[in-house]
This record gives C-alpha cells, sequence and structure tokens, in this order.
C-alpha cells in the first residue's frame, strides 16, 4: 500500500484528487463511528450505556453537526445505525433509542453548533498555535 502511495505521488499529488456525492456520505459515516466509538471507549468500563439519554443526545448533535440536508440521509436512522453495533443493541431497544431522539429533538434539545462559537473556536486555536 505505501509503495502504491509513493507511486502515485510521484504522478498527481493525491491530496488534490477529491471525494464526490456518495463517497464523501460514507467517508463522513465512517468519522462519525471512529469519532463515536473512541468516545464510548473512554468511558468508564463496568456501566452499560444502551439507551443512555445523554450518549445518544451527545450522537445526535454529532451527527446534527456533521450531516448536510443535501445528503439526504435520515439522521435518526443514522444515530440508530452508528449505536445499533457499537452498544450491541437489539430491535427493542433500537426502537427504545428511536424514542429517546424523537423526545430530544421535540424538546429542541438537538441543535447544530453557532457560527459564532465555531469561529471564536478556530480563532483562539489559530492563537495558541501561534503563541506555543
Amino acid at each position: 500500500m505505501e509503495k502504491s502511495v509513493e507511486r502515485l505521488s510521484k504522478v498527481v499529488d493525491v491530496d488534490l484528487v477529491s471525494l464526490k456525492n456518495s463517497l464523501v456520505k460514507d467517508q463522513r459515516v465512517a468519522d462519525l463511528n471512529i469519532v463515536v466509538k473512541d468516545k464510548i471507549a473512554s468511558l468508564p468500563a463496568g456501566v452499560s450505556y444502551k439507551n443512555n439519554n445523554e450518549l445518544i443526545l451527545y450522537v445526535c448533535k454529532l451527527v446534527e453537526n456533521v450531516v448536510c440536508k443535501k445528503d439526504n440521509i435520515n439522521k435518526k436512522d443514522l444515530v440508530i445505525n452508528i449505536l445499533r453495533p457499537l452498544l450491541s443493541l437489539n430491535d427493542a431497544e433500537a426502537k427504545l433509542t428511536g424514542d429517546i431522539i424523537e423526545f430530544l429533538h421535540s424538546n429542541g434539545m438537538i441543535h447544530k453548533i453557532k457560527h459564532v462559537k465555531k469561529l471564536k473556536n478556530s480563532v483562539i486555536a489559530w492563537f495558541k498555535k501561534k503563541m506555543c
């Protein structure tokens, strides 16, 4: 694999060729799976996180901020599909997770991060990078 990348990099910069359409969607879903898996792994062991409202809210907020409207992805199904293998949910637990997502959505708890907050964090990160 490394030799292939080396040979291709001699011909063209591989980073200039970007993913399009469904490949971008698949990459976002894979990235979401990795982030959620890492977050669950960092939580204390021995505690069951099945149908934990806070974990479901965390995943919902991630999906809300990563998935665009133009992607035409059902966000509720995506959250359930992300959590099902990680928490080994059965059908009844997946349905309960869907009900929890509906509750969180109807109470306005799932929302996007505001652009001002994103801008503030990027400016702070830039200053920290320049200062250190």
